[in-house]
């Protein structure tokens, strides 16, 4: 009896010793996880807002590092690296204005402040932690407001046998609402709005509506948030005297005003003949040279797409994130939300969801072309043999890269130092990517319009082999032809 108690009192220690070792364990082979919030931060203009950004299981504070960025990750909104912040590579727009949260770290939280914000900070934001050979990402989307100045009304004139008023306000955004309202706070349709905008972007409106005899005289403006339904508003009162005078003159000035129109019409009759001649001649003009400047682009274009050969591209898996998952035949490609457990070899992407094609060129002209079978983010076109693939990655034609693509929205190439939007072109579902090594040219051809899309400025590749390059967004597909 003593003897089985003694080993009953040493089992229980055990126990707890090994339940907190395996505890410890799972904690350490957790994935990393990164975590935003489940909708967009709004907040209005000129105020400071907290992005929130939280992440599991715990970290060393000192190994970790944390990185804010919007399209890529050069140049940064803000940088926390080694235990500090780094400012070297800061965009312009956020120097001083931003702050982490170091004192959450600890807990998992890596909260971004953002101080006096604009309209330009509105948008999609990226918080991106590194530990160690582990990482994860999170999108917050930021809605900026701003509420404009209270409604000025005016009365303008008298019109169809009442009184023309008007109601403006500027300084909203986005987008309000003008509401006229009687004393009943029962809406009244408007006559007319118009809209304008701003250099910064701010929304001035105007509304105008015509009152009549025997409406009631009390009535009031009123400009709304569509985000938050706030309101600002004007009241007025018109007294029925104004009333009185709105038929009779009215009638012989509008005669007179047409007495006044034909006499105008028929002075100048024949200077607007001639100035309908010269109009013309002018508009023709302008079409034969805007035809002259479509012939000269697509001579160009076919003078680098014709007598190109055609080549098959196959996507090399020992190339590819762990995150893409290509098919049997290599010929296409899909992101999955999980990386795959597969071996992480040099030659493969660690950070950024890309693949390259299986052989490279190093001479002659060729061309392949790519399906965007699903999804509404990708980038294509071609990377240099020695582009960096480790880490922070900065997508221009000097680090070895040229490509374009649908991304964030808006369909552009990635130039440098900007990049290049192409606006006036849908970004297309087939694309032609052509590359004539020689010369140093990259160009894309759309096949939904059978148009040329974008071509670099001549380069060299500086005798290094240059591979096909693909980039998938979330639920996006891509499939290579032939």
């Amino acid at each position: 009896m003593m003897l089985s108690s003694f080993l009953r009192c040493l089992a229980l220690p055990a126990f707890i010793t090994y339940g907190l070792v395996f505890q410890v364990h799972e904690l350490h082979s957790a994935p990393l996880k990164v975590m935003g919030p489940p909708g967009p931060i709004t907040v209005a203009m000129g105020e400071d807002v907290v992005l929130p950004c939280r992440f599991s299981p715990a970290q060393s504070t000192q190994d970790m590092e944390v990185t804010w960025f919007r399209e890529q990750l050069l140049p940064f909104v803000h940088h926390y690296k080694g235990g500090q912040d780094q400012y070297s590579d800061q965009m312009l727009q956020y120097e001083g204005r931003t702050e982490l949260w170091k004192d959450g770290l600890a807990e998992g939280s890596v909260n971004l402040k953002v101080f006096d914000v604009q309209l330009s900070d509105r948008g999609n934001y990226t918080c991106f932690v590194l530990s160690g050979s582990d990482y994860d990402e999170a999108v917050v989307e930021l809605k900026v407001t701003a509420s404009g100045s209270a409604p000025l009304v005016a009365l303008e004139r008298y019109q169809d046998g009442g009184i023309r008023v008007s109601c403006r306000s500027a300084g909203w955004y986005p987008r309000p609402r003008v509401l006229w309202r009687d004393p009943h706070g029962q809406h009244l349709p408007s006559l007319s709005e118009s809209v304008t905008q701003d250099q910064s972007s701010l929304f001035a409106v105007e509304s105008s509506i015509i009152l009549t005899r025997g409406t009631k005289q009390n009535f009031s403006c009123w400009v709304q948030h569509v985000l938050d339904g706030q309101e600002r508003g004007s009241a007025f009162y018109i007294s029925d005297p104004f009333f009185h005078n709105a038929h009779p003159w009215i009638i012989a000035l509008s005669m007179a005003l047409v007495a006044l129109l034909l006499i105008a019409v028929y002075l100048f009759k024949i200077k607007g003949k001639r100035e309908e001649k010269i109009a013309m001649r002018e508009a023709a003009l302008r079409d034969r040279d805007a035809e002259i400047e479509n012939q000269a682009e697509e001579l160009e274009w076919r003078r680098y797409a014709l007598h190109i050969g055609e080549v098959r591209v196959v996507l090399d898996s020992d190339r590819a994130h762990r995150s893409l998952l290509l098919s049997d035949d290599c010929k296409s490609v899909k992101r999955e939300e999980r990386a795959q457990d597969i071996p992480d070899i040099p030659k493969r992407f660690d950070v950024r969801r890309y693949v390259l094609g299986r052989e490279g060129f190093t001479s002659g002209r060729c061309y392949w072309e790519v399906e965007v079978v699903d999804g509404e983010g990708w980038v294509v076109g071609v990377c240099r043999a020695d582009a960096n693939r480790i880490g922070e990655i900065v997508f221009k034609p000097e680090e070895g890269f040229w490509a374009v693509g649908q991304w964030e929205g808006r369909f552009q190439a990635l130039t440098s130092p900007a990049r290049t939007f192409l606006s006036k072109i849908q970004a297309p579902k087939r694309i032609r990517v052509s590359l004539c090594y020689e010369e140093g040219r990259v160009s894309f051809f759309s096949i939904d319009e059978n148009i040329p899309i974008f071509t670099f400025p001549q380069t060299s590749f500086e005798g290094k082999t240059v591979y096909p390059w693909f980039w998938l967004d979330a639920g996006t597909r891509l499939k290579v032809w032939p």
